[in-house]
């Protein structure tokens, strides 16, 4: 038992509450808040270790495609540079293009292959069916043209030292080794995705995103250094980071070294002003808590007021647990595609 003289944790408390944040949001003005806006994105590249690095020429090779009914699923390699290929599974209707684009995350299931609603059993399919986890899948059907890359660690794209059904430690340690993070990978291979779809003349704008989970994750922090994200849909991950990734434990691929002396979650979020920006939540999600996501909300609604867009940002809480909804992401979807 740890004597309560040398426990650490009052510790930990102190290191969140004392240090003002340096780019807490305080701006009181439009133009404050671009300059904010600016800085924050800036850091945000750095600590994501991306600064300073160029990517490839866009580059995609079809490797398969497969009948789905509603629309094709195709499997692609997409070159995301330094010699990695990753795959890429676009879901393309059966009606005339042009089509509504969204880049879809999948979150800790074992591949990109429940998103898109292949499932190894019955059981699993009924077991995850029941959290709304095919939505890759469900937004084809809807009509959209879908992108959905596998996430590095999983699937396909383990390291060599696999950690049960993924290698999130592995990488997430070897990419801190040499300054970057697993993280800042993930959403560089999500900025490759969107450079390859800047190259078809099949697609409209705006580009929306969206993901579950460890999806919600990669989706809200490439918003919030791409701009290019035009709707942004993260769902149970926005939360404040207290009272999720310290508060529960996580996998190793959430944490961003230097984050909190830069900004808390609501900061995260509220840079993406004026985009179309949902948060969808669980009510009784035990690892984003839904008292906390409502708190750091609070942040994001205070700068899309500032910006005269309150309109432009949702939270929106199903009554259900750690899951996504269909029904809250295609009505803003709707709205803003």
């Amino acid at each position: 038992m740890t004597n309560d003289r040398f426990g650490l944790q009052p510790h930990l408390e102190h290191l969140y509450a004392e240090p003002p944040r340096r780019l807490a949001l305080r701006a009181e003005t439009p133009d404050e808040f671009r300059a904010w806006q600016r800085e924050l994105r800036t850091e945000l590249v750095r600590l994501l270790g991306l600064a300073g690095r160029s990517r490839p020429t866009p580059a995609a090779e079809q490797l398969s495609a497969d009948d789905r009914g509603e629309y094709v699923e195709q499997k692609w390699a997409l070159d995301v540079g330094e010699g990695v290929a990753a795959p890429m599974y676009l879901l393309v209707p059966k009606a005339d293009p042009p089509y509504a684009p969204v880049l879809v995350f999948h979150g800790h299931s074992p591949s990109v292959q429940y998103v898109l609603g292949n499932f190894p059993d019955e059981q699993t399919a009924r077991e995850r069916l029941d959290h709304d986890a095919n939505y890759a899948q469900q937004l084809a059907r809807q009509g959209y043209f879908v992108c959905a890359v596998e996430q590095r660690g999983f699937g396909e794209r383990q390291s060599a030292v696999p950690e049960g059904v993924n290698s999130c430690r592995h990488l997430a340690f070897s990419y801190l080794l040499h300054g970057r993070t697993l993280l800042g990978e993930r959403c560089r291979d999500g900025q490759c995705a969107i450079d390859y779809l800047r190259t078809r003349d099949d697609l409209t704008a705006p580009l929306a995103a969206t993901g579950n989970s460890g999806g919600g994750t990669t989706t809200l922090w490439l918003s919030a250094v791409d701009e290019r994200v035009g709707v942004v849909m993260p769902s149970c991950y926005f939360c404040s980071l207290k009272g999720s990734i310290l508060g529960v434990r996580h996998c190793e691929c959430n944490y961003v070294p230097g984050i909190l002396e830069i900004c808390e979650m609501g900061e995260l979020a509220a840079s993406l002003a004026p985009r179309p920006f949902r948060a969808i939540a669980g009510e009784h999600d035990d690892l984003f808590p839904v008292a906390q996501v409502r708190e750091q909300f609070e942040t994001v609604r205070r700068a899309y007021r500032l910006l005269g867009t309150a309109d432009r940002c949702s939270l929106a809480v199903h009554p259900g647990p750690h899951a996504y909804s269909h029904i809250l992401a295609a009505e803003w979807l709707r709205r803003w595609m």
